[in-house]
Formats: C-alpha cells, structure tokens, sequence
C-alpha cells in the first residue's frame, strides 16, 4: 500500500517513522495499558492519542529490545542461476548482500504466468529445521538435509505450492540455517551473531534479511513491486508477522502458527548460554551436546542452538514483576492499514491468548481513516483486482455513481484488512488453512478476482 512502488528501504528511513504509521483515532480500548491491568505498561500512550502517534511510540520500545537496523545499506549485488524448469515453474538459486560481510541466500521459484505480466511475489520463511532451511519450504527435504519431504498433507512447502498457485515465491535461509551455517558451526547457534553485533538480535536481523529481500523482489521485472506479501511457520510464522510490522513495503502477511505470546515462565525468548559461555560451539573442539527432550520429539540428536531470539529481553524473565514495555497486540496492529490474516490452531490460539489481544488490533484497523502522505486502504483497495467491477455492478445494478463508491469506501476503514482464521489438528499446514491462505493473498496482492 505504499504509494510509491519501487520506495527502496533507504527512502524510506529518509521519511521517518510518521510515513509508516496509520491515521485511526483509537476511540474505545486504544492501546494504552492503563486500558488493560494484563497488557503492557506504556506510560506515553494515551487513548485518544490518534494511532499515527501512538505508533511511533510502540515502534520504538520494539527497536528498544529489538536493536536498530543497520545505517550502511550495501548494494544487493545480486548472484542468480537457474536450476530447473518443471511444472510450469522455473527455480532459481539466489543470494544477495544482507550487511557488507554477510548474504542471504534463497530459492526463487518463477511460475511461467509471470513471464506473460509482471506477478505478485511472497517471501516464504521457514520453520525451525535442522539444516533444511529454505530446502524445505520448496519440498526438497525434511527437517534435515537428509531427510525426505514432510508429507504434502503437512503443507510445509508452501513455497512450492503459492508458486503453483501463481505467485512469484523467494524462500530465504534464516541466519544459522540452511546455507547460513558457518563452517564447523552448529545450526541455530546465535552466540557468533550477538558477538559481532551484540545491541541487535536475531529477530532484528530477520527482519533486515526480509527488508533486502524486499528489495531485490523490486529489482526483477517480472515482480509486480508493490505487490509483495510475507509467510512462514512456526518460527517463520512469528517472523513473518514482525516483518510486515517493520517493512512498510510489504503489502498483506499471512503468518501461520507464530508465537504470539512472550511465555516468560520459560526462556526461550532470551536463553543464555551454558555457564555464560558466549563463544560459539566448533566442530572438531567442541562435543556434540543434545537435549532429551528434543530427541524424543523429533527422533533424532539435534546438536543445536543456543537460539537466542532477543538478548535485551533477558531482564524481563529474571524478574517477571517488570511490566512489559510492548506486547504482541501492538506489534500485530503496527501493520495496519496493510492486510493481516493470522492463523493458527485452536489450541495454539487459545496458548498464545490470541482472542485477548485482537480488541487493540480490531480498535486501530476498523477506526482507520485515511490521511495525506500515510498508507490509503482507499488507494489500495482501488488499485487491486475487481474494484472496476466494482463500480461497473452498482452504477448498473443500483444506480450509485462511482463518486459515492469512492466516499463510502474512504468511510469503510480497514476492518476488513485484519482476520484469523483457526483450524483442528496438530502445527501445522494443512489444506484447509492453505486454500484460506491462497485466498487472502488473492485478494489482497490483487492477482485474480475469480
């Protein structure tokens, strides 16, 4: 919804944070913790403070645990090679520059639709694996490198099956995963990463990689560049939503089966390293190590981590009287007005307390009003698939002139942009919340109407 489609992430940080931010008027809940005893203590807000303001406030207790982004912006210098063409669907081996010293590398599967007209594109994020990475996205391999696909029914390759679905699909390796283990390093050890950069963290850095990966999507011609969305999940679910908080340029998300609560009896958010060792485990020095726990549910000795996701939370869980600086029901509304959708299932739902954090998500996308130089829902919604349709079935039909389509859609609001959807099972995918899934971004990357 970005009015400008090709804005690199360098313009936009030019901009500030106002041109990222929504225009509502929280009239009701807002997002003040003073408006609810179990939410996060934000002293600044206040619930008639309109949603442009409050969000610059949310955005930067995020960046507060978070770490800022990167000011040197290096050039992508993009390297691409083809693999195959099958099924309608060329596959691309890719990797670009993140930071100066570090590359993202991704699998780009081009549908040959995209060929005839530029498509919509979507970053797929993986789920934790072990050494897969994005080769599982594609349903190249299980958990592990060498393990077989996940049966199909799982929906774990989702990269594979929007690309069959039409969409331009780029599957990144997540940092510690993938081709983005260090050689003699372990998959999802973290402590090199906060050596090197220790006020960052690892869900910041993903959040930058999907910002690169923005942009080399908006240097391919046949990309559609202000049509680009996000998914993952598990752990790609959760980074998928933090993603389109952050990259403005992402139009709609669908994070499936994300973390959406920040369970500090456990601490898994901010683990520290046995004996506070922060130097990397190295092939060849170190022993193996495995957890029982993890070999039981996954059948195998993992090897793995320490994952540390945010360092600077750590205080929050050895004193858990500290009130909460922000929650996930501000970083879910800091999409807005952009389209959301969150599934999950039920009993993930009910884990992660999801249905108490939609009212504040709710509040900031059904009181959106749209504001000179911030996102338009009215833009966008004119700009996607079906709007002359639109306009052609009730001049016709009803006798309303496109004029008063045009104002009652600018009263509209963004309600319709915010939803969730659950389903019965185990974590998972399955073909149910794809399709629902598949329909989303249909609608809302604006690839066909029927």
């Amino acid at each position: 919804m970005d009015n400008s489609p090709k804005s690199t992430r360098r313009e936009l940080l030019g901009m500030g944070i106002p041109v990222l931010a929504g225009a509502a008027a929280c009239s009701n809940t807002g997002l003040s913790a003073a408006e609810n005893s179990n939410g996060p203590d934000v002293p600044d807000q206040k619930p008639d403070k309109p949603w442009s303001e409050q969000r610059k406030v949310i955005e930067r207790k995020w960046l507060d645990l978070l770490g800022d982004f990167p000011v040197d912006i290096p050039d992508l210098r993009v390297e691409m090679k083809e693999v195959e063409q099958r099924d309608g669907i060329t596959r691309y081996h890719v990797s670009f520059q993140a930071e100066e010293d570090d590359r993202v590398t991704a699998w780009l599967l081009v549908p040959d639709v995209a060929r005839e007209k530029p498509t919509p594109a979507i970053i797929c994020l993986h789920s934790t694996t072990w050494g897969s990475g994005k080769d599982q996205v594609i349903g190249l391999s299980g958990k592990r490198p060498v393990d077989p696909p996940p049966d199909p029914q799982a929906g774990r390759h989702y990269g594979l099956t929007l690309a069959q679905h039409g969409f331009v699909t780029l599957s990144i390796d997540a940092l510690t995963d993938g081709e983005r283990i260090e050689p003699k390093r372990r998959v999802m050890d973290t402590r090199g990463f906060y050596l090197k950069h220790p006020e960052w963290s690892i869900v910041g850095k993903m959040i930058w990689d999907c910002m690169r990966s923005v942009d080399f999507l908006q240097t391919l011609d046949f990309v559609t560049p202000d049509q680009i969305g996000v998914t993952g999940l598990s752990m790609g679910g959760h980074y998928a939503l933090f993603a389109a908080a952050f990259e403005p340029r992402i139009t709609a998300a669908v994070p499936n089966g994300g973390v959406l609560d920040w369970y500090r009896h456990a601490s898994a958010w901010s683990r520290v390293p046995r004996d506070n060792n922060w130097k990397p485990w190295e092939e060849g020095v170190d022993a193996p190590t495995n957890s029982e726990k993890l070999e039981k549910r996954f059948g195998f000795k993992t090897n793995s981590g320490p994952y540390i996701y945010i360092k600077k939370f750590r205080p929050y869980i050895e004193d858990q009287s500290l009130p909460l600086p922000v929650d996930f029901d501000d970083l879910m509304a800091m999409v807005a007005p952009r389209p959301l959708l969150v599934t999950s299932t039920e009993q993930e739902f009910y884990r992660h307390k999801f249905f108490q954090k939609t009212p504040k998500v709710l509040d900031v996308y059904m009181n959106w009003r749209d504001t000179d130089g911030l996102p338009s829902v009215l833009k966008a919604r004119q700009e996607r698939s079906g709007y002359s349709e639109t306009l052609e079935y009730y001049e016709t039909q009803h006798n309303i002139r496109e004029s008063k389509i045009e104002q009652q859609f600018g009263e509209f609001g963004a309600g319709d942009c915010f939803s969730w959807f659950s389903f019965p099972g185990g974590h998972g995918l399955p073909g149910v919340a794809r399709r629902v899934s598949f329909a989303w971004f249909d609608r809302w990357l604006g690839r066909t109407l029927y």
